[in-house]
């Protein structure tokens, strides 16, 4: 089996790195330079029309979205346990999608609030209506991680997408200061080694890529 895997550094697209990371697999990294628009070349968006990280391609064949390829990683790596099986594998489905689609496209709003209105004036309050959104979004993680150290009874893939928009979040402004329980799960999911790795990894990228900014 042939994985490649399409990374931008500190995209959500560290999450499916840590994840083949956490499984232990064989792939090749493809780096994307995203501010050199790299997604939007005619060779990327014939792999994935969508212009947008991560792409995993499996034997050919490309994967996109997270949340698919996270349950992919997860089934073809089921000896690892990086999701829980049984009545509660649909509660964690539940939860990367909420990462995906209920908090990740607040960030964008936060951080780059022109791309959604043309109105002028209109940044301010979109970016603040979007930050106020995710406040309410952390203070649902926050109770949710009360008194336990994973989202589960061990380690999930759910808790480093949960980390993962946990620093987002406070890369784009947002004050993270009332989410006490939040912000412990998030340290201990950056003190894991594939974690760190993947830190690592982007510190890298991101000195190369500057270079050619």
């Amino acid at each position: 089996m042939k994985l490649d895997l399409f990374h931008a550094p500190r995209a959500c697209s560290i999450v499916s790195l840590i994840a083949l990371y956490e499984a232990g697999a064989d792939f090749q990294l493809h780096p994307v330079h995203t501010r050199k628009q790299q997604q939007r070349t005619p060779e990327y968006l014939r792999m994935n029309p969508k212009g947008k990280v991560p792409v995993l391609v499996i034997d050919g064949e490309p994967l996109t979205e997270n949340v698919a390829i996270l349950s992919w990683i997860a089934q073809t790596f089921q000896e690892k346990q990086l999701l829980p099986t049984g009545p509660q594998a649909i509660r964690a489905l539940s939860l990367m999608a909420w990462c995906a689609s209920g908090m990740h496209p607040l960030m964008p709003r936060m951080n780059t609030p022109s791309r959604f209105s043309d109105l002028p004036a209109a940044e301010e309050s979109i970016r603040r209506i979007g930050t106020q959104e995710m406040a309410k979004q952390f203070a649902i993680a926050d109770e949710m991680l009360r008194g336990r150290e994973w989202v589960f009874d061990r380690w999930s893939i759910v808790d480093t997408y949960l980390w993962w928009v946990w620093e987002r979040g406070g890369t784009y402004g947002l004050d993270r200061s009332p989410f006490t329980h939040y912000a412990a799960h998030a340290k201990r999911v950056e003190a894991r080694p594939a974690t760190q790795r993947a830190l690592a990894l982007a510190a890298d990228l991101e000195a190369q890529f500057a270079k050619v900014a």
